[in-house]
């Protein structure tokens, strides 16, 4: 009976001391993500204004236009479970979410208009050329030779205005070395140079 009842003191006790597996306090698990969708959004910003979202229809000024890019991803780990047993714990999250990155890589990412940009840029032409992340970085350019980590999330900025005001409405192609292809599309909206 004294075997029982100390085996039943260390099974119980047991998690309390952290045998079981990972417990609050020590380094989440190595986390990695998985591309699985693309979102496409407008917003407006003049100087010195709040951000708004911009509706179907408005008018925009293009130095005022953000174009808000987001991965939608899934969050995996690879790390197997430690310990003799399962144990459940209800802890604050002490990891970055993807902090490892993705074994996916882009080879194809383009931003094209339905309509006409400009002379340069027929409705349904690449708009490379015409837009960079906010801060003056340029927009990547992977290809199938040189493929590239996702870039998870993005603001655009369009450095050269349209040649007149008109309606816009933005695409956004990607597609993945494994053969993942996402696609997302912003609202229509008027855009004035």
């Amino acid at each position: 009976m004294k075997k029982y009842v100390v085996l039943a003191a260390l099974v119980v006790g047991m998690p309390a001391c952290g045998l079981l597996g990972n417990e609050c306090g020590t380094p989440g698990p190595d986390t990695y993500y998985d591309v699985q969708g693309l979102e496409a959004g407008l917003a407006q910003q003049p100087v010195g204004q709040p951000r708004e979202i911009v509706a179907a229809g408005a008018s925009v000024a293009s130095r005022d236009l953000r174009l808000s890019l987001r991965l939608h991803e899934r969050h995996y780990t690879r790390t197997p479970a430690n310990g003799l047993v399962s144990a459940a714990y209800a802890c604050d999250q002490v990891f970055d979410p993807g902090n490892k990155g993705s074994a996916e890589r882009v080879d194809s990412l383009s931003i094209t208009s339905r309509y006409a940009y400009d002379v340069r840029h027929p409705a349904g032409t690449s708009l490379a050329d015409v837009v960079e992340r906010e801060g003056g970085t340029p927009w990547p350019q992977p290809s199938r030779q040189a493929p590239q980590a996702p870039f998870r999330s993005a603001e655009l900025v369009f450095r050269v205005p349209p040649a007149a005001a008109g309606s816009q409405q933005f695409r956004v192609y990607y597609r993945q070395t494994n053969g993942e292809v996402y696609t997302a599309e912003t609202v229509a909206l008027t855009l004035r140079p």
